[in-house]
């Protein structure tokens, strides 16, 4: 039954260690990776499997199974074994990791309210995501979040290829070429785009990048206040996602935050009609600016901006510090209106 989940919507008590969750799988857009077999593993010796043997390309962070096994209540996990294959580098990785379990467990206890459920809820999923290098992720996940609670790295093995493909009408290199060109068919790039991206190097380390960079940064709104004082959705780098409130609370404000890659929200511009934005950043220019304004640890503030210009409203977006300030001028930015 993969792909089929189901929301744990039950209030979570602090007293709880057994809860509704089910295993999940990613790998990043662009290159390929196949699970040989993972397991979760409980401090009581349970363990619950993750699937395995598809291919994967959804998004770093994004689930694509999610099978319904085992008992509906279940300890949460304190290991995770792994195996898989990364088709872009032709390579098997192995690894066995210590998860934290008491970070696991606290969030499942605390849960969270959801906006969209208009309820206090809890976690229902734990995904695991392998990318190259054998870079390792785990997240817990909610109906409105994904939480980043484990990275590290898988060792290089050996392995068989039988296990990724064993019809002999095709080679290893041409299974693994097909592979990864229908991948890239699948996510829309163009021939001139898939050529460019087989001829640049693999980017190792990339993902351990999107884990280490956090930042003291909040969001702030000039001259346009937004609909239901909340971004409805903001996408992390690393694979988290969430809301936040406008304004932050005082310990949401010193919370630090991965770097974003979309905000979603919705501009309440009277007397015209609200109007949803969809920010998409670009990825260079926006990891430049927080590691330069952010390298000190301190506080930032991420503003959204309307300006009169010309008797014209003009949108930009800042990053800025107590000192400086630099715009994010290379965003693609989409506009929805609001249904009545």
């Amino acid at each position: 039954m993969a792909g089929i989940h189901f929301i744990n919507k039950a209030k979570a008590t602090a007293n709880a260690t057994k809860f509704d969750w089910q295993a999940s799988e990613s790998a990043p857009k662009s290159y390929p990776m196949q699970i040989i077999t993972g397991n979760f593993y409980s401090p009581n010796g349970d363990s619950l499997y993750v699937p395995s043997g598809v291919f994967l390309h959804k998004g770093w962070g994004i689930g694509r199974s999610s099978h319904l096994v085992g008992e509906d209540l279940k300890t949460l996990p304190n290991q995770l074994t792994i195996s898989f294959f990364s088709y872009t580098e032709n390579q098997f990785y192995r690894g066995d990791f210590a998860l934290p379990y008491d970070k696991i467990l606290a969030l499942f206890q605390a849960g969270h309210y959801s906006p969209k459920d208009e309820d206090h809820i809890t976690y229902h999923r734990i995904t695991v995501g392998v990318a190259p290098g054998g870079a390792v992720s785990v997240w817990v996940v909610s109906l409105d979040r994904s939480v980043e609670v484990f990275f590290g790295y898988a060792k290089k093995e050996e392995g068989n290829w039988k296990w990724i493909n064993d019809n002999p009408n095709y080679t290893r290199e041409e299974y693994i070429q097909l592979a990864i060109h229908e991948a890239l068919e699948e996510e829309g790039l163009s021939p001139e785009a898939i050529t460019a991206l087989k001829q640049r190097p693999l980017p190792f380390g990339l993902w351990e990048r999107y884990h280490q960079r956090r930042y003291r940064w909040q969001p702030v709104f000039t001259n346009m206040p937004v609909y239901g004082g909340r971004i409805d959705y903001i996408k992390y780098y690393n694979g988290e996602r969430d809301y936040i409130d406008i304004p932050a609370t005082d310990n949401k404000a010193e919370t630090t935050r991965a770097v974003p890659s979309l905000l979603d929200f919705t501009w309440d511009r009277p007397p015209a009609k609200p109007l949803r934005l969809k920010l998409s950043f670009n990825e260079d220019e926006i990891f430049a600016a927080f590691e330069k304004l952010g390298s000190q640890n301190q506080p930032l503030q991420f503003e959204m901006r309307i300006e009169k210009i010309n008797g014209k409203n003009d949108f930009t977006i800042w990053l800025k510090n107590e000192k400086e300030s630099i715009e994010i001028k290379q965003t693609k930015v989409e506009t929805y209106g609001i249904p009545e």
